[in-house]
C-alpha cells in the first residue's frame, strides 16, 4: 500500500482521524441557542455549509493565510451561519471557538489508535496536516492517541490552505526530505489527495463512507476504506 519511499505518513484531521462530537450542526445549535430563540437544526446545517463552502473555497485558498486572518475567516462563517443575530461584543463566536478548541469536542476513530502504532512499529513517522490553526496543536497534544504524531502541520503555520500548492511544498520544505518520501491520508480527494498528488507525494484515499468506486479515482490513488488496511 505505502511506496517503498515513503518515510513519512501524513494524515489529514476532519474526516480521517477525528470527527466533531457532537456534529457540527448539533454543536452550532446548541452554542446558537443560548443567544437567539427558536433555532431550525436544518436551516442552521444549510446556512453553515453554504457559507463554510464559499469562506474556505478553492479559490479563497489561492491567498495566503495567518492565525489572525483564520480567525476572521471562521467570524464570517459564523455571521453567515446566524444572520439575524448581531454578535457585536463576540459573545457567540467566542463560546463556538473555544468549543472547538477543546479536544473533548473531537472524537477519534476507532481505527486510528492500531494504525498510528503499526507503522510507528514499521520505523515510520507520522503526522497530522490540515487546514486548522493553532488550536489544532492542542487537540493533537491532550489526545493520548493523536500525540503519537511527531509533526503537526496546519494552514495558519504554513501559510496556505489546502488545495494551495504551498501547503504541501511547505510541508515538504520542514520535513526537509523528498518529496516521494511523503505521502498523505486524506477523506477528500479535491482537497487532500490532488494537492499531494500534485507535490510529488503518495496520495491515500480513505474513503470512510464507502462512495467509490462510484467516484472518479485517478489511477495513482491508492483507494481504503479503514486505517486497518494501511501497511
Amino acid at each position: 500500500m505505502l511506496a517503498g519511499s515513503v518515510q513519512v505518513v501524513l494524515f489529514d484531521a476532519v474526516g480521517t482521524v477525528i470527527y466533531p462530537q457532537p456534529s457540527i450542526a448539533d454543536a452550532y445549535v446548541s452554542i446558537g441557542s443560548r443567544f437567539i430563540d427558536d433555532l431550525e437544526p436544518d436551516e442552521v446545517l444549510r446556512r453553515f455549509k453554504s457559507v463554510f463552502s464559499k469562506v474556505f473555497s478553492a479559490e479563497n485558498a489561492r491567498s495566503p493565510v495567518t492565525e489572525s486572518s483564520t480567525v476572521e475567516s471562521w467570524r464570517q462563517v459564523v455571521e453567515g451561519t446566524f444572520p439575524e443575530f448581531d454578535d457585536a461584543d463576540g459573545a457567540m463566536f467566542q463560546q463556538l471557538w473555544d468549543h472547538f478548541a477543546d479536544s473533548r469536542s473531537w472524537g477519534v476513530y476507532d481505527d486510528v489508535a492500531e494504525c498510528f502504532t503499526r507503522l510507528r512499529s514499521q520505523g515510520l513517522q507520522i503526522g497530522i496536516a490540515s487546514n486548522f490553526d493553532s488550536r489544532l496543536e492542542r487537540i493533537v497534544n491532550l489526545d493520548p492517541v493523536l500525540s503519537q504524531a511527531e509533526y503537526v502541520f496546519h494552514s495558519a503555520q504554513l501559510g496556505w490552505n489546502k488545495p494551495a500548492a504551498g501547503f504541501c511544498d511547505g510541508i515538504t520544505k520542514r520535513l526537509g526530505i523528498q518529496p516521494n518520501q511523503i505521502a498523505l491520508v486524506g477523506d477528500r480527494l479535491d482537497n487532500d489527495i490532488e494537492p499531494a498528488l500534485a507535490a510529488g507525494w503518495q496520495g491515500i484515499w480513505i474513503d470512510r463512507d464507502e462512495v467509490g468506486p462510484a467516484a472518479s479515482i485517478p489511477q495513482e490513488v491508492q483507494r481504503i476504506v479503514t486505517l486497518n488496511e494501511l501497511s
